[in-house]
């Protein structure tokens, strides 16, 4: 029975059409534009909606528990950025490394591409997220192993010139 059909080739009024033929081309909305009434009033508007001068540092993956790093942060919002720099010099935790090279590289991003003093900077926003947990087994006696948990964080610090 299969062999009494061919089904290799189909005449070509039994084809089908090309996809193309039936839809019609995709047209992009019109954006309607409003006239613009004066230049001085459109500078004004302009003006008004420019950004406040500061940066942004993201540091992500790094080894540690999230909840010791926020114990740091939590000290450290709100402070002026060179109280942050001498806060972060001389407190006693490890954690305290991570935070400091994320506040340099923040400020150092407000500076270069925002054009922000450094003095006049202050930690608007800190915080930490918890990353993903490395998961690891230790022997133990008896055939036995227990699990260890390595976990991580991702730190987002911003800082803006004070007003």
């Amino acid at each position: 029975m299969l062999a009494s059909r061919n089904l290799t080739s189909r005449p070509a009024a039994v084809q089908r059409p090309c996809i193309a033929s039936i839809r019609p081309a995709r047209i992009a909305p019109v954006v309607a534009r409003r006239p613009l009434v004066c230049q001085a009033a459109a500078e004004v508007v302009d003006a008004d909606i420019a950004a406040p001068k500061g940066g942004v540092a993201h540091l992500r993956f790094k080894r540690g528990s999230v909840f010791k790093v926020r114990r740091v942060l939590d000290v450290m919002r709100g402070r002026s950025f060179e109280d942050a720099i001498i806060m972060m010099e001389y407190m006693p935790y490890r954690a305290c490394e991570e935070i400091l090279r994320a506040l340099k590289s923040a400020a150092a991003n407000a500076k270069n591409n925002n054009g922000a003093q450094k003095s006049q900077l202050v930690v608007a926003e800190c915080f930490a997220d918890q990353g993903p947990i490395l998961k690891r087994f230790r022997c133990r006696a008896q055939g036995r192993g227990f699990k260890i948990a390595k976990p991580t964080f991702h730190l987002t610090i911003r800082l803006e010139e004070r007003a």
